[in-house]
This record gives C-alpha cells, structure tokens and sequence, in this order.
C-alpha cells in the first residue's frame, strides 16, 4: 500500500516552482506541466518532498527545541559558516513571532 493511499492529503496538488532538473525532463518528454487556474505549477504533494528538504525540516525542528547551540547543529548539519547553516533554517511567521515572544519572556522574567 502506497503511504500516499493512507495519508490522502499527500495526493494534493499544490503550487510548486519546478527545478531546473524538472523543467528538462519536461522538455525531454514534450509535456507540459499541470497548471491552476492562475497558471501556477500544481503536483500532488508527495512530490514536494526530497531528502533536502527532510534534511532542512530536521535541522530547524533541531534549532527550535533549543536543546543544541548552533555550533552543535551546525556540525551534525555538515555546514561550515552559520550564514549558510542559518540560511537552511525556515521559520514560519508564527514560529518566529513564538520565538520573540520567548525571548521577551526571558528578559522579563530576568528583571
């Protein structure tokens, strides 16, 4: 049984942009890709998901448990400059909004 067949929501198709990688497969193949009424890329959801962003998803469900320092995920990671370790980590508005009040939580409580 296909995980896709028990978790429904995976066959969603959702925007995406293409990689380059995917464009030329396209071409190789003369197909179009399917579109939405806004003539966004749309695949089912499954197909979103790689190893690189698995990889990206670890790293900052690993930053936001506050349990390591950056140094520490930034060697299980394998980066080498926290600009590019930071740049792998995604934050939605929400989180990042949980994240300042925290730390506003932490200085009020310091005082």
């Amino acid at each position: 049984m296909q995980l896709s067949e028990q978790l429904p929501s995976l066959k969603e198709k959702v925007p995406t942009k293409l990689t380059m990688k995917q464009k030329e497969a396209l071409r190789k193949e003369k197909k179009e890709p399917e579109t939405d009424l806004n003539g966004n890329v749309i695949v089912p959801r499954y197909e979103c998901v790689t190893s690189h962003t698995a990889r990206r998803t670890g790293i900052t469900n690993m930053y936001l448990s506050h349990k390591y320092t950056i140094l520490q995920m930034m060697h299980v990671s394998g980066h080498k400059t926290q600009k590019t370790f930071m740049d792998y980590i995604k934050l939605s508005s929400e989180e990042i909004a949980d994240e300042i009040a925290a730390m506003s939580k932490k200085e009020s409580d310091m005082w």
